[in-house]
């Protein structure tokens, strides 16, 4: 029930928010209820990636593409996250979310979260790589990011439309997108595998047809 409350208030702060170019943060402040909290009296672990999605719905509304992702049908979708935990956070302590647009690739993006404790320290950071889908397949990013139109600081309105080109990608992204091409590589090898067991063989078909004709 906290998750949909928290949702509402970012829906009616979004509409105050202004828009932003893509390599801006997003962040918000919340505070730890007992509805977020496990059995260790702290803030339980599942409820991280819960409000890194919100606050990645508050950047992309900053950034203007909530209102073509409405328009079109689009999805956007998290298709991976990674989290370190580093610091807990207690009941009824305040706590900050950020969240950035690190680079982009084709159809993935990459964006990095943090959450900050109430003395400011890093509690969690984490990463998520994610796409926008549409009824024809997938988007391409910088396509998504095209022909906005951003109000900066000083009230200038700038077309991006030819300025969404990515930043480069750092490093530890690099190894992490890696290790996702490992994984699921893994993971079609190990889905043929379990096919091939649960598939019988053309050999293995024949000789049971022979013992059935013999045993006739």
């Amino acid at each position: 029930m906290k998750l949909y409350f928290r949702m509402f208030l970012l829906w009616l702060r979004l509409k105050k928010l202004p828009q932003v170019s893509f390599n801006a943060i997003a962040e918000f402040t919340s505070r730890v209820w007992p509805t977020d909290c496990d059995l260790n009296g702290h803030m339980t672990n599942t409820r991280y990636p819960n409000l890194f999605d919100l606050c990645h719905i508050q950047l992309f509304g900053q950034l203007g593409i909530l209102p073509e992702v409405r328009k079109y049908k689009w999805n956007i979708m998290i298709n991976a996250r990674t989290i370190t935990y580093l610091r807990e956070l207690q009941p009824f302590q305040t706590f900050k979310v950020t969240t950035s647009l690190i680079c982009w690739e084709k159809s993935y993006f990459y964006l990095e979260h943090r959450i900050y404790d109430q003395d400011n320290k890093i509690s969690a950071v984490g990463y998520s790589r994610g796409l926008v889908t549409s009824q024809t397949g997938l988007k391409k990013f910088a396509d998504v990011l095209a022909g906005r139109y951003q109000q900066v600081d000083n009230g200038i309105l700038i077309d991006y439309t030819q300025k969404s080109v990515s930043p480069e990608m750092p490093e530890h992204i690099k190894h992490w997108k890696d290790t996702l091409n490992i994984q699921k590589k893994l993971l079609r090898h190990s889905t043929r595998a379990q096919k091939a067991l649960e598939t019988p063989s053309k050999e293995s078909q024949s000789d049971t047809s022979e013992s059935t004709s013999k045993a006739d």
